[in-house]
């Protein structure tokens, strides 16, 4: 039913196109879960970058109303356009659309002049959607626009969306919606100098910085949900360290 309403709002001009599908979402959402949000005492008034694990489609929408009344930018997969239902949900917020494991470079480029501009960006690291609901590693980009852009990260925890809206990988644009409890968290924001002293001599400096910041969000998500992330962060064997060099000895004396 909701895949044939998206259909005819498509037909609306861009303005009111908008405006109906944010109203539809926002009912559904009302009717179909209840929301609890932690941690808005985190937010800094400065913009910051926010990232957080993903779990479905309906996360996008689910972090929008959890920040309402500011305004956040969403980084998003290009593949979403693909669909009226996912085009038109991706309308309903701000979003930068980025092609994962690609080297376009562009959108990493405009979500940093959007930080650097003033406003916040969210970001889901993990590059795609988990299928266990629990968090796969991380892809390199996050830290590069954290390091680019010089604000805080702020980590995000996100509970219930794959219950609400179960990922369906036969046909992306008729996923359906079922009744969750839905839980956002946000944790105590960071810079990216604190991470130097946990990376510190890793074997790829960009992976670490990004491993990093995603432990900030497993440490805000119950148990089941951490995966790659569930342990403690690596620490350096001291016999990865290089050889100390031998002290210089005096030169001697020259004969006479």
């Amino acid at each position: 039913m909701i895949h044939h309403v998206f259909t005819l709002l498509s037909l609306l001009p861009a303005r009111p196109r908008r405006a109906a599908v944010r109203k539809l979402m926002d009912t559904v959402w009302d009717v179909r879960t209840t929301l609890e949000v932690s941690g808005r005492e985190n937010l800094p008034d400065e913009p910051c970058l926010f990232i957080c694990n993903h779990l479905s489609n309906a996360d996008g929408f689910t972090l929008d109303r959890a920040l309402r009344p500011r305004k956040v930018y969403f980084l998003a997969g290009i593949k979403l356009q693909g669909t009226v239902m996912t085009r038109l949900g991706t309308e309903a917020v701000d979003t930068i659309f980025i092609r994962p494991n690609s080297a376009d470079i562009e959108p990493l480029k405009r979500a940093v002049e959007t930080l650097k501009a003033g406003h916040p960006v969210l970001i889901f690291p993990e590059g795609g959607r988990s299928r266990t609901g629990a968090l796969i590693q991380a892809k390199k980009g996050a830290s590069l626009i954290a390091r680019r852009a010089g604000v805080p990260v702020v980590p995000v925890a996100l509970t219930g969306t794959e219950k609400f809206m179960p990922i369906d990988d036969q046909d992306m644009g008729r996923e359906h919606v079922g009744r969750a409890h839905l839980t956002v968290r946000f944790g105590p924001p960071f810079r990216m100098d604190e991470l130097e002293a946990e990376t510190a001599g890793a074997e790829d400096a960009r992976q670490a910085l990004t491993d990093a910041m995603m432990r900030r969000v497993a440490g805000l998500l119950p148990p089941e949900y951490r995966g790659v992330y569930a342990g403690p962060p690596p620490t350096r064997d001291d016999d990865d360290d290089p050889p100390e060099l031998p002290a210089p000895q005096p030169s001697p004396e020259p004969v006479r």
